[in-house]
């Protein structure tokens, strides 16, 4: 059965098929790309928050003014967050390149910038590179083996840090494989929407030591950051529970504070 992911894959490949797509990197950072900087923000005895700037979403619409981003980015900074994410895409999310740029340029926005895109070419971490980002997302089912590790070795040489986002023991094999210090674990199955946080206990447990680890999806409250902590993650990716909250910052608040519990691997 195909998927939203599937869906969004395709599209992705067919906009990144020609030459001329390579142009879109053309402008360049504004400031040196810093080796580690993402990595470093999400190494702390605490449970990381990196909170999502997400315009909209195929299942929800319409989340955020894009012209909202720099001010919701900041409440998020100040309610703790230690990194932030940008949608990049622009006909499923609402995100768009020039948007990473505008957060992450923007003087006020302190904290690590993450390009959240479904990368399909190398040249997309460029893109990122240029959108002054400091990491990168990738899907490890969107991609196949030879081109999971050309990404994350592309971004790692660009100074960028990645965050391989996983769902099945193979994939977090795979991601390993590849290279990543950095594993996310989607705790929502992407062909049946549901959401398992067992499912993400059990595959945090095989990932060794020195290899961060992000909880994704489907976490909207302290008990659940609570959960994934006593699990052993470092940090947590959210978006949709913060965009739909009437005080970001309060609600961020909220989910921090939480002592990682040391998980032998």
């Amino acid at each position: 059965m195909a998927t939203h992911l599937d869906d969004i894959v395709a599209a992705k490949r067919a906009a990144w098929s020609g030459p001329a797509a390579a142009d879109a990197a053309a402008r360049g950072r504004r400031t040196p790309a810093v080796p580690g900087r993402f990595a470093a923000a999400l190494g702390g005895a605490e449970i990381s928050v990196i909170a999502e700037i997400k315009p909209k979403s195929p299942s929800k619409g319409q989340l955020l003014d894009p012209e909202l981003a720099v001010p919701t980015a900041r409440s998020y900074i100040a309610g703790g967050a230690s990194a932030i994410s940008v949608l990049a895409d622009t006909p499923y999310f609402g995100g768009s390149p020039e948007l990473v740029r505008t957060v992450a340029e923007h003087p006020d926005i302190t904290v690590p910038v993450m390009f959240k895109d479904f990368l399909v070419d190398v040249r997309q971490v460029t893109l990122a590179h240029d959108s002054g980002a400091d990491g990168i997302l990738i899907i490890a089912r969107a991609v196949d083996d030879a081109l999971l590790t050309d990404l994350v070795r592309t971004a790692h040489g660009l100074g960028l840090d990645a965050l391989v986002e996983t769902f099945t023991q193979d994939e977090v094999d795979r991601a390993l494989t590849a290279g990543a210090r950095i594993v996310g674990i989607n705790n929502r199955d992407l062909q049946t929407f549901s959401v398992d946080l067992d499912n993400s206990a059990r595959l945090r447990r095989d990932i060794p030591r020195g290899v961060l680890t992000v909880s994704e999806s489907g976490l909207s409250g302290r008990p659940d950051i609570e959960r994934i902590a006593a699990h052993g993650f470092d940090a947590a990716l959210i978006g949709e529970s913060l965009l739909s909250s009437p005080d970001p910052a309060a609600q961020l608040r909220s989910y921090t504070g939480v002592q990682i519990l040391e998980v032998a691997s």
